[in-house]
């Protein structure tokens, strides 16, 4: 009598066992997030190319009290340089990681080396630094433990084409070539739990966020997004934020909607027609933010790991959506490119 009565949770174990060991689950969004989040460090750079002697380098010696007081001890010393010729090439070189996990080449090496980087430099002077790149590095730090590179990757290529060649490949090649050398189920537990460790932290954050927010008056209000959309630092678009502001009814109802996308994500995730509406939601409330606010490097950390709560189903639709128009493109490109002359051949 009581094996029967244990019988139901028995099977709720074997299952989450089974769902947890048997395969890497959310490879398409863990590719997404690492595609959007490189991206995300890369426009941080990119944007910071001008300014970064006074922000980070040899010209930033008013940022040295700050920096002493740092957390993190003496990583920062790893851009230390004075010289400006070294600091450029160290930056140009941290650039070059962040296209490196891009396009997934040794994604696992280059995501650690892309976080200890940036962490280093944004210590240098975190008076610049903001919750963009905070919460980029967070998430790169579980993509790096998760299987980030199964799709859309030249590690996903170079995969295929060692099971291509055939034959026993000893550890080592296996390695090289970006194959398992654990068992297979070792490795579905550490990129799941890393994933779930990631999803865990979008959560934390969206709801200390939302429960952050309704302490206030002014969010209980529905006036709240007035204030920082007055600003001018704010005003990338002045008048999608006059028009936002000027409007009592719309800024209400915006305000409210943050709070509310915020508050309910996480348990608006356990259905699949609720998560239909609030992962796009979500993703819309950061568009706004990236496009009124000018935060664009914060939104597009947050839509990458975002990306992890989309289905398998959506992203395979997605890319057969895409692919062949995007091979259409590429062959219209290489069409228009000049072609080398051939020399004419000659006699003797």
């Amino acid at each position: 009598m009581i094996a029967a009565a244990l019988r139901p949770l028995r099977d709720v174990q074997e299952r989450l066992e089974g769902w947890f060991l048997d395969a890497k689950r959310g490879t398409y969004g863990a590719s997404f997030s690492r595609i959007v989040a490189g991206l995300a460090v890369l426009g941080i750079l990119v944007t910071n190319l001008g300014t970064r002697y006074a922000l980070w380098g040899p010209g930033s010696a008013w940022a040295a009290p700050i920096r002493e007081r740092s957390v993190w001890g003496g990583l920062h010393e790893l851009w230390s340089t004075s010289s400006p010729l070294l600091f450029t090439l160290q930056y140009l070189v941290l650039m070059a990681l962040a296209v490196c996990v891009i396009i997934g080449w040794r994604t696992r090496a280059a995501i650690v080396l892309l976080v200890i980087g940036m962490t280093a430099l944004v210590e240098r002077n975190p008076m610049v630094g903001d919750q963009g790149d905070n919460i980029a590095r967070i998430g790169l730090i579980w993509l790096a433990v998760a299987t980030a590179s199964e799709h859309w990757s030249l590690d996903a290529r170079r995969r295929r084409r060692a099971l291509a060649r055939g034959g026993t490949l000893t550890r080592a090649q296996r390695w090289w070539a970006g194959l398992p050398v654990l068992p297979a189920w070792t490795g579905a537990a550490v990129h799941n739990l890393a994933l779930m460790a990631l999803a865990l932290q979008v959560f934390v954050l969206y709801l200390a966020s939302a429960l952050y927010k309704i302490q206030g008056d002014l969010w209980q209000n529905g006036t709240a997004l007035y204030y920082p959309l007055s600003l001018h630092e704010y005003g990338v678009l002045p008048w999608a934020n006059d028009l936002l502001t000027s409007n009592g009814l719309i800024l209400t109802a915006a305000t409210y909607f943050a709070v509310f996308v915020q508050l309910f994500f996480a348990p608006s995730l356990l259905h699949p027609y609720t998560r239909r509406i609030a992962v796009p939601a979500v993703i819309a409330m950061h568009v706004g933010i990236a496009v009124l606010m000018g935060l664009p490097w914060f939104s597009l950390s947050m839509i990458a790991f975002d990306g992890i709560f989309v289905s398998t189903l959506t992203y395979r639709r997605l890319e057969a959506w895409a692919g062949p128009r995007l091979r259409t493109l590429g062959d219209r490109v290489a069409a228009r490119l000049p072609r080398p002359r051939s020399e004419p051949a000659t006699t003797s």
